[in-house]
């Protein structure tokens, strides 16, 4: 089989080695080794996609303001998406030429007992997202996504949390758990050569599956009702009037696609950022 696109969203909540809020942007004090350490993983998953036939690999860089990757170190043959804001946030410029997705570092979602980092888009927006009933990450929410496109989910490596999502959702994906949460802020894992070589092995694996036809896209019944607890009532006020409000907290919508929601969702991110800059300028 030739001709194999793969699609790359990285984060970087989900990686071993970063479990401190000083790792996650340019102006804090660890963030170098965030980015080495996902400079390092995603060049593997690159090597180990051409390896395995993958003619192109494109990677989006998918974290914060989206510049972790250290373009200088990354591997050449590598095409990379990166800078923030942008359509379709993690999953900018996917589109039905590609063969499957890779997901790597992420994390779980927002109200995750336990997870690193957990947060579903934004964690100052937004204190739980449900899609039909069910509460939902970022991978669930990218992979709908993805699946309006007709481009199957293939590989996962994150929080140990994910695995019963991946389970009950898509199991046919392979998953690594690169970490295990302790705590928001502490996770368990293993050095980074052993990581590696999990690593390698699975996306291996789930380049197979691709091969043989084994993966599939993720599908839920249209309309998409998308309710979104907020952590701040007052960005529930601003949007009352365009969004049918459940509680104090609380508001939701209709979405005849994933890519709606998702756009949708993105902006609301936005008005929670503006509200609470407009909260923080009050003297």
């Amino acid at each position: 089989m030739s001709g194999l696109k793969a699609y790359v969203s990285v984060d970087l909540e989900g990686l071993p080695g970063v479990v401190s809020g000083t790792m996650l942007s340019p102006w804090s004090s660890q963030f170098s080794r965030a980015s080495k350490i996902v400079t390092k993983i995603i060049n593997a998953v690159a090597d180990e996609l051409f390896k395995s036939g993958f003619s192109e690999v494109v990677v989006a860089d998918s974290h914060g303001l989206m510049t972790n990757i250290e373009y200088t170190e990354l591997d050449g043959r590598v095409a990379v998406i990166q800078g923030y804001p942008r359509p379709l946030s993690m999953i900018t410029a996917l589109d039905g030429g590609f063969s499957a997705v890779f997901y790597v570092g992420y994390h779980t979602a927002a109200g995750t007992t336990h997870g690193a980092f957990d947060h579903t888009y934004s964690g100052r927006a937004f204190a739980e997202i449900r899609i039909n009933g069910v509460r939902v990450s970022e991978y669930i929410i990218n992979s709908l996504c993805a699946g309006e496109y007709s481009v199957p989910v293939a590989y996962l490596a994150g929080d140990d949390y994910l695995k019963d999502e991946v389970e009950k959702y898509t199991p046919w994906v392979v998953f690594t758990p690169l970490k295990r949460g302790v705590s928001r802020y502490a996770a368990f894992y293993y050095g980074l050569d052993r990581v590696m070589e999990a690593v390698r092995r699975d996306v291996n694996t789930a380049a197979s599956r691709v091969k043989r036809g084994e993966v599939r896209v993720l599908s839920w019944s249209k309309p998409l009702r998308v309710e979104l607890t907020l952590r701040d009532s007052l960005i529930a006020d601003v949007l009352e009037e365009k969004f049918k409000r459940v509680d104090a907290y609380t508001v939701y919508f209709e979405a005849e696609s994933a890519r709606e929601a998702l756009a949708t969702i993105e902006l609301v991110a936005m008005v929670a950022y503006g509200v609470d800059s407009f909260k923080s300028a009050l003297k």
